[in-house]
């Protein structure tokens, strides 16, 4: 892979238009992607809000001319809005393939924590931040040890994070003194296996099954044990 290439074929420039007008236009291009048309109605239901907020956003794009709309008709993209919402949706994209792929999020928080950002970065940190994508989307193919490495570090969390029902590995005990010396005891070490059985009604404390025990802890001293969560394990017959 030549990374050089990145700047020469993926280009980041800023629409100039506001978060708000940005996220119209990606609305639109999305819609007319999965539909035939698209109406105020649409947009209006996908953002969640209402549609005399997205009749006055409809109004300042086509004075932009970035949109050909009718006062009560079908909402198109102007060649230079399409252009504009290819580049919004790209940045997007990638930008919820880092938090996806590169930061081991799940799907659905990748791409909220993408929508926060897309409209506040500046092309040479989108730039950048492609650049890293496409060099770990390289390397995790050809499973260079770093990647995996990192794939582990980063699935890590803290035992308090885990909900009911779900089962991890413990990585380590990452407090010190008479606390440590107390989870160790308990048997929280490197490698066991725990499961999350229940929460108080105030979450907290919380019930563990450890070693075929039932142990219960309060949340604070839960976090400090950092595991790495595994799916369910067929049971024995």
């Amino acid at each position: 892979m030549k990374h050089s290439s990145v700047q020469e074929t993926v280009e980041f420039i800023g629409t100039e238009l506001s978060a708000t007008l940005e996220d119209y236009l990606e609305c639109v291009a999305m819609l007319a992607a999965g539909q035939r048309v698209v109406r105020v109605k649409d947009i209006a239901k996908s953002l969640g809000i209402t549609m005399p907020s997205v009749s006055a956003a409809i109004v300042r794009l086509r004075e932009k001319g970035l949109i050909d709309s009718e006062k009560y008709g079908y909402i198109e993209l102007t060649p230079q809005g399409a252009a504009l919402a290819e580049r919004v949706c790209r940045k997007h994209s990638f930008l919820a393939d880092f938090f996806h792929g590169v930061l081991r999020m799940d799907r659905k928080s990748a791409n909220s924590e993408a929508c926060r950002l897309e409209h506040h970065l500046s092309p040479e940190a989108c730039r950048q931040i492609y650049r890293l994508v496409e060099f770990h989307r390289d390397q995790a193919q050809s499973e260079t040890p770093w990647t995996g490495e990192l794939r582990e570090i980063l699935d890590e969390k803290p035992l308090s994070e885990l909900k009911e029902g779900d089962r991890a590995v413990i990585r380590r005990v990452a407090v010190e003194g008479a606390l440590r010396k107390r989870l160790v005891e308990m048997g929280f070490r490197k490698g066991e296996k725990v499961r999350v059985v229940r929460y108080a009604p105030l979450r907290n404390p919380l019930e563990l099954e450890l070693k075929g025990y039932h142990i219960s802890l309060r949340v604070e001293e839960a976090r400090g044990i950092i595991v790495r969560q595994v799916g369910d394990e067929p049971e024995e017959e």
